[in-house]
Parts: C-alpha cells; sequence; structure tokens
C-alpha cells in the first residue's frame, strides 16, 4: 500500500496541475520571480523578455517560462544568494546552493516547478518554469498575439 501510494504521489508531481489556469501559472511564476528580485538591494531589474509559452506533460499541458535580470551590484554576492535561498524555502521549495564558482542557487516545488538565481560573471539572474497546467500552446500563443 505504501509502494502504491508513493507512485501515485510521484505521478502527480509530473503531471499537470489541473487546479490553476495557464494564466494563473504563468502569474504566479512572474510574481515569485520579480518577488525575489526584490528583496535584494539591486537595481535595474529587467524582464528578458515576455514568460514564454512550453509544451509540457507529453504535449497535454503548458507551462510558462521566465528570465529576469540586473547588473550586479558590488556587494556579497554569496549574501545575496542566501537570502534568495532562504526566501526560497519560505515558500516550500527544496533549496540547493552551489558556490564551486559564482554562487547560484537552485530550488525545486513550491509554487513553481524549478527557479534559479545566479550571480555571474556577467548579470544577476532569476530563472524559472511555472507549473504544469492543462491547456494548448498553439492556443495561448494565438490568444497572445490575436488579442
Amino acid at each position: 500500500m505504501t509502494i502504491a501510494v508513493l507512485a501515485v504521489t510521484g505521478g502527480l508531481l509530473t503531471a499537470c496541475q489541473p487546479g490553476e489556469t495557464p494564466h494563473e501559472a504563468r502569474d504566479q511564476l512572474v510574481t515569485t520571480i520579480e518577488d525575489t528580485g526584490a528583496l535584494l538591494d539591486v537595481p535595474g531589474w529587467k524582464r528578458a523578455s515576455a514568460p514564454t509559452i512550453q509544451e509540457c506533460d507529453g504535449g497535454n499541458g503548458v507551462k510558462y517560462g521566465y528570465s529576469y535580470s540586473s547588473p550586479p551590484p558590488d556587494g556579497d554576492h554569496l549574501a545575496d544568494a542566501n537570502t534568495v535561498a532562504n526566501y526560497w524555502r519560505s515558500l516550500g521549495m527544496t533549496v540547493r546552493v552551489d558556490t564551486s564558482s559564482d554562487p547560484v542557487v537552485f530550488a525545486t516545488g513550491g509554487p513553481v516547478t524549478g527557479l534559479s538565481f545566479g550571480t555571474g560573471p556577467g548579470n544577476y539572474y532569476i530563472r524559472g518554469s511555472a507549473l504544469c497546467v492543462p491547456g494548448n500552446a498553439d492556443d495561448l500563443i494565438d490568444e497572445e498575439y490575436n488579442g
């Protein structure tokens, strides 16, 4: 019985989340990323582009990708990485911090599928993927371009 419960739970984690619309999942991703940037004393955050629509779950669902970046500050990059990691943990995400080079934070779970925060070289960036939800990528692209 325990094995069956684990198998069902594992399947739910990879399948589409039926409770959200594509727009809600997109908005949650953008909000999570931009709220993360606002925690840091870093001016100049900009959207790399509009959130991008992607197929998921074998073409039976959609998710959004999104990137946000800023010029890196002169401050403590590791402290910024730890601030981000702590915030993402507070959202229920599983977090890993890689300090083998410029600090990078990776997270999965919580309100989105996954996020990453990088501190260089070059710009700071925050990237992520929304939860997979029921929907059709072609329909959403048509809606985006045709209003």
